[in-house]
C-alpha cells in the first residue's frame, strides 16, 4: 500500500478539559447600533425618581446595595423583545448571552431579583408607561384622534384541575391555616441552616393559605352573582390563581385565562392603554377603556373603533357621555323569519302588522286597531311599548285560529312590542350605514389585532409568569412597552433611511 493511502490526517485536538483566562471587552460585546443600546440609553432619559424612592439602602447608612432599576427595566426589556418571559430563563441568558452581559457588564442577576421587580411597584410601571407614551406624543407618533380596542385570551398561570368548589376549597383552607399554625411555634436548637428553611416553609404556607382565602372569597362572589341566573351553578375558583376565570380560547378549548384588553392608535400601531380583565367576553369592556384613558392620559380619543362584541346600547351610550365618536359592527339580535314561535306566519307575523305613526298605533290583518297599554324600561335608555288588540274583538275573531297561540285561553288578546332606541343609538345605525364609517371600521382589524400577535409571537406571553388580575396587568404592560419601544426604533431607522433613499 502508498504512502498516500496509509497517512492518517493531522487534525486540532479539542479539549473541552482546559481551562482559559480570557481578556473581555465589555464595549464590544455588542455592536453600535444593536437594540440593547438603545434600550439602555431611553431608559436612561425616563424619570425613575418612583423606583429609587423604594429602595431603603442609602449613602450614610447601613443596607446592601440595591441593584439599579435602570439595569432591571433595561433587562426585561430587551428580554421580552427576544421573546423571554420567564426569570430564570432570563437569569441564564445574564451569564452567556452578549446583550445582557454589556447590560449587567459581566455580573449575575439573581432570578428572584428579577422576578420580583417585574410584579412590585405597579405605580412606578404605568407612570414609566405614561413618560414612554409622552415621548412618543412629543414626537406625532401618537395622536390619539382615531385608537381601536380590542381583547384577547392569555392563559392564567394555573391549570384547569385547581378549581374547586366551596367546600373543598373551605377543607384545604382549614388544613392551611393549622400548617401555618404549626410551623409558626418556635423550635429549640434550630440550625442556621435551618432556620432559613423554616422560614421559607412558613412564608410559602401562609401565601399557600391567602390564596385559600382569595379563591373562598371569589366563589362566595360568583355564587352570589350567579343565584338568579341559573337554577343549578356550582362557583368553582382556582386554588392557584383565585382570580382567574375559565374561558373559551382561540383554539375551541376553555382554560383558565384573563382578557387582556388592548387600545391601539391607528397613526402607526401604539398601544396606549392595556388591561387584564377576567370578563370573558367584550360586551361590558368599552366605557372602563375610556375611563381609563381619561384617567392615565387625560383625555379621552376623539374616536374609538372596535368590533361587534363591544357594539351595544352600553358602548354606545358610553362613547357618546364621554364625548367620543364610536365605530362598531351593529349586531341585530332579531333577523325576520318565515315563522314565529307560535306557529304564526305571513300577515299574522308581528313585524308584519302596519305601523301608524300618527297615532301609534298598529293594525291586525282583521283590521283592529293595537293600541299602547305599557312601557317596559330595558336600560341604557332602551324601552319597548307594548300595544294590545281589544279583548271582545280578539274573542269573536274570525282569524283567532291563524293568529291565538294553540290552547290559548279565551280572554287572549294579541299584543306586540315596538323597541324604542335612544337618539345616540339611532344616530350610530345611521353613521354605520354610510362609506366613510365603513372605511374607518376596516382598518379595525389590521391596527387593532397586530399588537395582540406581537406580544405573544415576539414577547411570548401565551401564558402569564404570575398569578393575579393586578400582576398579569403588570406583565402585560411590560409586554406592551417593549412592543411601543421596538415600534419606535423601527420608525426611526426608517425615518433615518428615508432621504438617504431619497439622494
Amino acid at each position: 500500500m502508498s504512502n498516500e493511502e496509509t497517512a492518517v490526517p493531522r487534525l486540532v485536538a479539542i479539549d473541552r478539559r482546559q481551562l482559559i483566562l480570557r481578556t473581555v471587552d465589555v464595549e464590544k460585546l455588542v455592536e453600535q447600533e444593536h437594540c440593547v443600546r438603545s434600550i439602555w440609553e431611553l431608559v436612561g432619559r425616563l424619570d425613575l425618581r418612583l423606583y429609587y424612592a423604594q429602595i431603603a439602602a442609602v449613602e450614610g447608612s447601613a443596607g446592601r446595595e440595591h441593584t439599579d432599576p435602570q439595569l432591571l427595566i433595561s433587562l426585561w426589556l430587551y428580554a421580552y423583545s427576544r421573546g423571554i418571559s420567564s426569570a430564570r430563563e432570563l437569569a441564564r441568558q445574564c451569564e452567556y448571552e452578549p446583550g445582557c452581559q454589556w447590560l449587567c457588564g459581566l455580573q449575575a442577576i439573581s432570578h428572584r431579583t428579577l422576578s420580583g421587580f417585574r410584579s412590585d411597584n405597579k405605580t412606578a410601571l404605568d407612570d414609566l408607561f405614561t413618560q414612554v407614551l409622552g415621548m412618543l406624543s412629543a414626537e406625532g407618533l401618537i395622536t390619539l384622534e382615531r385608537v381601536t380596542l380590542d381583547g384577547t385570551k392569555i392563559k392564567a398561570n394555573a391549570g384547569g384541575n385547581t378549581f374547586r368548589g366551596r367546600e373543598k376549597i373551605a377543607a384545604h383552607l382549614a388544613a392551611a391555616r393549622e400548617q401555618v399554625r404549626v410551623l409558626n411555634q418556635p423550635a429549640e436548637d434550630e440550625e442556621q441552616l435551618a432556620k432559613r428553611q423554616g422560614a421559607a416553609k412558613r412564608r410559602a404556607a401562609r401565601q399557600r393559605a391567602s390564596r385559600l382565602e382569595a379563591a373562598l372569597r371569589e366563589v362566595e362572589r360568583l355564587q352570589r352573582e350567579k343565584v338568579h341566573a341559573r337554577k343549578i351553578f356550582v362557583a368553582r375558583a382556582s386554588s392557584t390563581d383565585p382570580e382567574a376565570h375559565v374561558m373559551r380560547n382561540g383554539e375551541g378549548g376553555t382554560v383558565p385565562s384573563y382578557n387582556v384588553q388592548l387600545v391601539t392608535d391607528t397613526q402607526h400601531g401604539l398601544v396606549v392603554n392595556v388591561e387584564a380583565t377576567t370578563d370573558a367576553i367584550d360586551y361590558r369592556q368599552l366605557d372602563p377603556a375610556l375611563e381609563r384613558c381619561e384617567q392615565k392620559l387625560g383625555r379621552a380619543p376623539r374616536q374609538i373603533v372596535a368590533d361587534g362584541d363591544y357594539t351595544n346600547h352600553a358602548s354606545v351610550q358610553a362613547a357618546a357621555t364621554h364625548g367620543v365618536d364610536f365605530y362598531g359592527s351593529w349586531q341585530e339580535s332579531w333577523k325576520p323569519t318565515a315563522g314565529d314561535a307560535q306557529g304564526r306566519s305571513g300577515a299574522f307575523l308581528s313585524s308584519a302588522f302596519p305601523y301608524d305613526a300618527t297615532q301609534d298605533v298598529f293594525r291586525c290583518p282583521a283590521g283592529e286597531t293595537l293600541r299602547h297599554r305599557a312601557v317596559l324600561n330595558r336600560g341604557h335608555g332602551v324601552r319597548t311599548r307594548v300595544y294590545r288588540a281589544p279583548k271582545e274583538a280578539c274573542r269573536t275573531c274570525a282569524l283567532r285560529e291563524q293568529c291565538a297561540p294553540l290552547g290559548a285561553r279565551p280572554a287572549w288578546r294579541r299584543s306586540v312590542t315596538r323597541i324604542e332606541e335612544p337618539s345616540a343609538t339611532t344616530a350610530f345605525k345611521a353613521k354605520m350605514q354610510t362609506e366613510e364609517a365603513r372605511q374607518i371600521y376596516a382598518q379595525r382589524s389590521r391596527v387593532a389585532e397586530f399588537a395582540h400577535a406581537w406580544i405573544k409571537e415576539r414577547c411570548g406571553l401565551r401564558q402569564f409568569r404570575c398569578r393575579g388580575r393586578l400582576k398579569a396587568t403588570m406583565e402585560a404592560t411590560w409586554a406592551c412597552l417593549t412592543y411601543n419601544l421596538m415600534r419606535w426604533f423601527s420608525l426611526r431607522r426608517a425615518l433615518q433611511a428615508q432621504p438617504a433613499a431619497i439622494g
